[in-house]
Order: structure tokens, then sequence, then C-alpha cells
């Protein structure tokens, strides 16, 4: 009876180690990539996203400069800075005092670079529709 469970246990372990051999996840990026946010709408703003996967998910960290306001809501969009869906595809945690971080769980950055994604930042919250930083998330070539 022993040997029974023991055996079926060792077939169980070897199903689990065969069925996980089938299904890699993507590959996690070990050194972060780092975004230049550039201008738009004359706003002056600058700065630098900085991308690194993490154990629960992609770690997104923005540093402003020369912000217009205390309180900016960020997103990453699908497309570039030159034509961004207007609809949020991972909202980031609002920009205050010129930083944020952010992790967006089961997200890699490898998944992010197979297809036009952008970071973008808005004047405040009550000015939504106002961009006044970019940066496209593209694989370092």
């Amino acid at each position: 009876m022993i040997k029974q469970v023991l055996a079926s246990l060792a077939l169980g372990a070897t199903a689990v180690l065969a069925t996980s051999a089938q299904s890699p996840e993507p590959p996690m990026r070990k050194a972060p990539l780092q975004i230049r946010l550039l201008p738009q709408n004359g706003s002056g703003e600058t700065g630098t996203a900085t991308l690194l996967d993490g154990t629960n998910g992609l770690i997104v960290k923005l540093r402003l400069a020369n912000t217009t306001a205390d309180v900016q809501p960020a997103h990453i969009h699908k497309g570039t800075c030159d034509k961004l869906d207007p609809k949020p595809t991972y909202p980031l945690t609002t920009v205050r005092n010129g930083m944020s971080e952010t992790t967006i769980k089961d997200v890699t950055l490898a998944q992010l670079e197979k297809a036009p994604f952008a970071i973008n930042v808005h004047k405040s919250t009550t000015e939504i529709p106002t961009y006044v930083a970019c940066g496209n998330i593209a694989a370092p070539k």
C-alpha cells in the first residue's frame, strides 16, 4: 500500500514538472529599461521612467522635473507618443511632487516590448486631456 502511494506521488510530481516545462513564462529582463520622458504641449516637463521586472510584476518608477502640478495622473497606453490610444491600458500611481512608483501585477517588460506602448503624464487631475510628458517603451537596440 505504501509503495502504491509513493508511486502515485512520484507520477504526480513528474506530471507537474512536465506541465511547467511545457508552458514557459516570458523571459524576465535582468537590467532595468530607462525611458526618457519628453515634454508635450509646451510644458517643459522632462524626466525618466525606469521599468524593471520584479517578483510580483512590472515595477514602473517615474521621476519628473519642472512639474506643472503637485498631483499628476500617469498611465501606460497602447501606441506611441505621436499616436496614443486615449484609453489607458495600465494606470500608474499618480505622480506626486514629481515622483511615482507602481507595480503592475502579472505583466513583464518583455510583454510591453512586443507592441508599441507609451507612458504619458497628464497636466493635473482637473486637466486630464492635456498631456505634459511622454516616453515610448521600446526594446533597446
